[in-house]
């Protein structure tokens, strides 16, 4: 491991405490996406995300920062749904077929606060209960129609990165 680079995008704060948990294990400093230029001198990089609605926040400058590494990338993917809904490895696949490179994707949960959404997620987020009362029963709809905090967060779930992270290798692998 020659010089690990992380770097984030965060809309409600569960990414980015990944990614300053991630970044003291491996014995650097998390940057927001937005205020880096390149990552000419990542080796290994690793850009966490949160998966935001349908999407993947920041995924133009994911993809500039995975093309301008020369080394190992690794996209880590923050979202409320689980980390093996089907879902969001579309999304990251979606994301790593754009930047034309390999990158081992790692998936893990976020929390959600009702409380801190801005408005237009308020709106949106009514609009989904509203979908979600048609099934009740469903996992998501258990969670969401609570309107309560949930706290998904877990520091743990961060090993395999750091083992990869420290991991020799070659880019892409």
């Amino acid at each position: 491991m020659n010089h690990p680079v992380v770097t984030f995008t965060s809309k409600y704060g569960s990414t980015r405490r990944y990614a300053d948990a991630l970044a003291g294990r491996l014995g650097t400093r998390a940057v927001d996406l937005a205020a880096m230029r390149d990552a000419s001198d990542a080796d290994p990089l690793v850009v966490l995300a949160p998966q935001y609605v349908t999407s993947i926040l920041g995924r133009r400058r994911i993809i500039r920062a995975i093309r301008s590494a020369p080394g190992r990338t690794a996209l880590v993917v923050v979202a409320l749904s689980p980390a093996d809904d089907p879902g969001r490895g579309t999304l990251a696949q979606k994301l790593v077929a754009a930047s034309g490179r390999e990158v081992t994707t790692f998936h893990l949960r976020g929390d959600f606060d009702p409380d801190r959404l801005r408005w237009m997620d308020r709106v949106l987020m009514a609009a989904l209960r509203r979908e979600l009362r048609k099934t009740p029963n469903e996992p998501m709809a258990r969670l969401l129609l609570t309107r309560e905090r949930i706290e998904f967060v877990d520091e743990s779930t961060l090993d395999p990165v750091v083992a990869w992270a420290r991991r020799p290798g070659t880019p892409g692998s």
